[in-house]
């Protein structure tokens, strides 16, 4: 999508500038020893019971990767006590799942199935 974007910029809309178009912006390089997401995560789930939460992720992902997602949740629960809050879903895809039409619709799926399951019942209050 870079050059894509580049190619367009340039060629098409004309748009002169000495200005290079980063994919990933300035993020390097990464910071990850001071990176707490599975534990800030752990911990809000701790502090709520009913929240739930549900990861999507490309087997072929570069930038997020499907490993570090699975590493994450392995270590997220190890005793297994929000397992049945947790779903992680795995897709023949890369970064943008989107693009497959295969994941598009059984991601699409997933998330219909996960926000279903994550509603309270009929006539009852949501839980916090």
């Amino acid at each position: 999508f870079t050059p894509a974007i580049n190619y367009y910029l340039r060629e098409i809309l004309k748009y002169k500038t000495d200005i290079k178009y980063n994919m990933f912006g300035d993020v390097h390089p990464w910071d990850r020893k001071n990176d707490h997401t599975g534990e800030n995560l752990r911990l809000a789930m701790a502090e709520n019971p009913y929240m739930k939460v549900m990861i999507q992720s490309g087997y072929f992902d570069g930038a997020t990767s499907y490993f570090d997602a699975k590493y994450t949740l392995w270590h997220l629960d190890p005793a297994g006590t929000m397992k049945k809050r947790l779903s992680f879903h795995g897709y023949q895809s890369g970064h943008m799942m989107y693009l497959r039409r295969a994941d598009l619709k059984t991601a699409n799926e997933d998330i219909r199935q996960f926000i279903k399951s994550s509603l309270p019942a009929k006539n009852q209050p949501a839980k916090y």
